[in-house]
């Protein structure tokens, strides 16, 4: 029983430390070499994930809320990974709860710790944002989330400086993403199936390179008003 329970333990911290690294890697190296990385490891990961899928999403889970509560640039990076180790339906369902309450965590955080820092960061983002705000209320955080004109970490930071609700945040945060969250854990899913095969683009892949390219402005158009 003892070594069972350490070689589950053993399990997991791998698991955490190779998405760590995947982070690592997406933060200091070009795409290609991000790809070539996964590529590599990416027999250990799925390994990892098939053998203790419960623990994997959950530890993936926490991961991901982690990192994107730091404002970290990951979260796109994330979101393929999950497409890639998981099913689609759960993917969507980690990478959504993840993100917003990650969103969240950093939106609580400019609002309650650095706000002075952050206004003084981004402000004028800030500033485009707050006016925005002041126009169209959540309808605003809509549009940007459905149509991302500013990066993701930039909203959750400068959206704490101003006076919208905490569950106002976290509920159109969730829905706002949830698209793009389904196509980007879609093109992870395709992804895999690239590097695995080794039978380059599909058809699949290219539709939805193009659908990750035209929603953000299909969306723009719509949302135009609240912009």
């Amino acid at each position: 029983m003892i070594n069972i329970l350490v070689k589950r333990k053993s399990e997991i911290l791998v698991f955490i430390l190779t998405v760590f690294l995947i982070i690592i890697t997406s933060i200091f190296f070009g795409k290609e070499d991000i790809i070539i990385w996964i590529n590599k490891h990416l027999e250990s990961l799925l390994e990892l994930s098939n053998s203790d899928p419960l623990a994997s999403k959950i530890y993936f889970f926490f991961v991901y809320t982690f990192l994107t509560s730091l404002s970290l640039p990951v979260a796109f990076i994330l979101g393929l990974l999950s497409g890639m180790l998981f099913d689609i339906f759960d993917a969507v369902l980690i990478v959504s709860f993840a993100s917003s309450i990650g969103a969240t965590i950093a939106f609580l955080t400019s609002r309650f710790l650095f706000k002075d820092y952050f206004q003084k960061t981004f402000g004028d983002q800030y500033t485009k944002i707050n006016k925005g705000f002041i126009k169209n209320g959540a309808y605003y955080l809509y549009a940007i989330r459905m149509t991302p004109i500013f990066p993701y970490f930039i909203v959750n930071l400068t959206f704490g400086l101003t006076t919208m609700k905490t569950s106002v945040f976290y509920i159109v945060t969730q829905i706002g993403m949830l698209p793009i969250t389904v196509l980007v854990a879609l093109t992870g899913k395709e992804m895999l199936n690239i590097l695995t095969t080794n039978v380059g683009f599909n058809s699949n892949i290219v539709i939805l390179l193009i659908l990750l390219g035209l929603l953000p402005l299909i969306f723009k158009h719509l949302m135009r008003k609240y912009l």
